[in-house]
């Protein structure tokens, strides 16, 4: 099955009328007399119990439930009654629905499943208006405004202004015929946990670009590769069945301040360490021999921040300038000095960027890595009461430019004030 295609919105409809329920989220919008709908998701999973809620404003009104499969298919043609409200969808609706199957843990849409799912797509008619910014107080919680809410209800989390709602229908369908809990890759073998409602005749493989190995699936269970010359770069780990993939995961090289996958454990973080350091210091990377003190911790603030501004990165402390990893101080407390590094950020940066910390080991030593993401706006390192905002060029941390900052707040978050 390819990883992505066209459907018919009308058999889309079938398919879901055929279902005897399915859980619903609907984020809707007042019109006149009526609900015009703004996003629905719908997941087709007769396993998932769904805890039903209801958020009503006075122009907006979110709800999460579970509904016969054939009232949502009457909303996917356009109309319907739900839970006493007449919901209508917004312009001429599509005729063919986008589909994507994905991966175990592989996240889209701002959804993540630890299985494979498919998911299909109808979008919103770009003339139907916008929600408005306006403050949401009613029965349920308090947000600044619609899209705030609309990621709370949908996600439990912050609104990101990359993760806009172009979409007015997503429906998804997990898949679990097999599939990857976790894996574990040590310096000399690959372990695979499997499991699966179908596995009779899948194969586990393994391939790099200098070759491969598979193995066939006889049950749930541990599987594993060898491996003499440890993980290849870019290596592939499939489950299939002859040519249907059932799921996967990709090991390319270490990347700064990407987001890691839970359900891949690594057990070598010596060579990780080695490839993060391969290039030295640059537009990704910056090293500190130590957790910085006094003045010198606005130096490390302001890259952290230029990082989350742009397309993110790491900060290593227990290495120096020369790439020499020498570890944090012996006999200091770890934790203590991670927390001191968390607490600099928090109480320095403005708004607080998408970063993770955590500590490697290697050859004894002990490394602080700060993982900081790109985040999609500008980030404010606060001198006093005055925002300065940077930028990283190369190996270097400088002051942005006016149109750069102006471009980073074109890509926030709308506020409206209180």
């Amino acid at each position: 099955m390819a990883s992505s295609g066209q459907m018919e919105a009308s058999a889309l409809a079938v398919m879901v009328n055929e279902r005897a329920a399915v859980n619903v989220r609907l984020a809707l919008v007042s019109d006149a007399q009526r609900w015009q709908l703004h996003h629905g998701l719908v997941t087709l999973d007769d396993d998932a119990p769904v805890k039903e809620r209801s958020w009503r404003y006075s122009t907006a009104c979110f709800l999460e439930l579970r509904l016969p499969g054939r009232e949502v298919a009457a909303l996917l043609r356009g109309e319907g009654h739900v839970h006493g409200l007449h919901i209508v969808c917004p312009g001429p609706l599509p005729s063919t629905a986008s589909t994507y199957r994905l991966s175990g843990r592989q996240e889209w849409g701002r959804v993540t499943t630890p299985w494979p799912r498919t998911e299909w797509t109808l979008s919103r008619d770009t003339s139907a208006p916008h929600p408005g910014h306006g403050l949401l107080v009613g029965d349920g919680p308090s947000f600044l405004n619609f899209d705030q809410a609309l990621s709370a209800f949908l996600h439990q989390r912050p609104h990101d202004a990359n993760a806009g709602r172009e979409d007015m229908w997503r429906i998804v369908l997990p898949q679990r015929a097999a599939w990857f809990p976790q894996i574990t890759i040590s310096p000399d073998l690959l372990t695979a946990v499997v499991e699966g409602e179908a596995l009779d005749g899948a194969i586990l493989e393994l391939s790099w670009a200098a070759g491969n190995q598979s193995q066939s699936v006889d049950g749930a269970g541990t599987y594993s590769f060898a491996l003499p010359q440890g993980l290849a770069p870019d290596s592939l780990l499939m489950l299939r069945r002859e040519d249907q993939w059932l799921d996967w995961r990709s090991f390319p090289a270490p990347t700064y301040g990407r987001a890691r996958d839970a359900s891949v454990v690594w057990e070598q973080p010596g060579p990780e360490l080695d490839v993060l350091l391969a290039n030295g210091e640059g537009q990704h990377l910056e090293c500190k021999q130590e957790v910085p003190q006094g003045d010198s911790r606005k130096k490390m603030l302001k890259t952290v921040a230029a990082f989350a501004s742009r397309d993110g990165g790491t900060v290593l402390i227990g290495v120096r300038d020369d790439l020499q990893i020498v570890g944090l101080p012996e006999g200091s407390n770890v934790d203590k000095q991670e927390l001191q590094v968390v607490d600099m950020i928090r109480d320095n940066l403005e708004p607080a960027p998408p970063y993770e910390t955590r500590v490697i080991d290697y050859d004894g030593k002990k490394v602080l890595a700060i993982e900081v993401s790109g985040g999609g706006q500008m980030y404010a390192y606060r001198n006093g009461q005055r925002p300065e905002f940077y930028v990283r060029v190369g190996p270097n941390t400088v002051p942005a430019r006016h149109h750069e900052i102006a471009a980073g707040f074109r890509r926030a978050p709308t506020v409206t004030a209180l």
